[in-house]
């Protein structure tokens, strides 16, 4: 039983550039939560060729040798292998300041690009995230942990929550995971629709949200489908009042982009906003189908 339980806990992989504490910071918090660690950030892995450095990451992967992985800098500079980590668990960046992480990265190449509109800190701002360095792996992050004026204890004190946060939540069910949970209470309360049928309804939207996580995509793309999977909620138990029926039948509501003409009216009449609610919901049908 604890192998299976372990099997659902997802493997967190830690990102960041050289000097961001992915070494240092990781380390000492897997060993204080009793937590398997491999170090991959090292110079010898990270001068090997990128298809090197993906078999070596994922045989361990495939093992199940590690709890956290600390990813090499130039494994992390490629779009599609973020992407493919991402699609394998959690994606967490550590970002310090980028003058701090150059100057204890010892290296003489500069790490990042500063901004020419930000006068301060050496053109990254007061919190060290303006530049696209930056930009590139927040787009790509699940979690983003931001160390900037942070003691060593301090941050290891806040990965250790991090981590306690991610491995707890993997067991919890898949509308808590997906942060859909408010909305059975809401829509309970506001429209006149039973509980059960919400529930159903919330957890096969919450079960497409992990599924696309899972895939790799973007938090911009999540963010994306969270509002328009939200908005036909909200149309659906305006609209259909689906009163009862089994969970096929209730599900059936959206085989197809619920209420467009209202989405237009009630939401955004801008055609790409109209295009991407198609899309989305296009995209949770198809799942759906595919689920039964």
């Amino acid at each position: 039983m604890e192998n299976k339980i372990e099997d659902q806990i997802p493997m967190i992989f830690l990102c960041g550039p050289p000097g961001s504490g992915k070494t240092t910071v990781g380390a000492k918090a897997c060993q204080n939560l009793e937590l398997r660690f491999i170090d991959l950030s090292t110079p010898e892995i990270d001068e090997k060729p990128l298809s090197s450095q993906k078999e070596i990451c994922m045989e361990a992967i495939n093992n199940r040798s590690a709890d956290v992985i600390a990813l090499p800098w130039s494994f992390q500079e490629d779009r599609s292998v973020r992407k493919w980590i991402r699609s394998l668990g959690v994606l967490l960046l550590l970002w310090a300041h980028p003058l701090d992480m150059q100057a204890i990265s010892g290296r003489s190449e500069p790490l990042f690009t500063p901004s020419p509109r930000i006068k301060t800190k050496g053109g990254f701002g007061r919190n060290g995230t303006g530049c696209r360095e930056f930009r590139r792996l927040n787009n790509a992050a699940d979690e983003v942990l931001l160390l900037i004026g942070r003691s060593l204890d301090e941050a290891v004190d806040d990965l250790e929550g991090y981590i306690v946060d991610i491995r707890q939540e993997a067991l919890e069910p898949p509308m808590v995971r997906a942060g859909l949970s408010d909305w059975v209470d809401d829509w309970y309360e506001d429209y006149d629709v039973r509980k059960d049928i919400i529930n159903i309804v919330v957890d096969a939207m919450a079960r497409y949200i992990l599924y696309l996580q899972s895939e790799g995509k973007s938090p911009r793309t999540l963010s994306g489908v969270y509002s328009d999977l939200q908005a036909s909620g909200m149309l659906v138990m305006s609209y259909d009042y689906p009163e009862e029926g089994t969970t096929s039948e209730i599900l059936d509501l959206f085989s197809f982009p619920p209420w467009t003409i209202e989405f237009k009216r009630k939401f955004s009449n801008s055609p790409n906003a109209i295009a991407r609610y198609e899309r989305n919901l296009e995209g949770f049908a198809n799942f759906l189908k595919s689920s039964k």
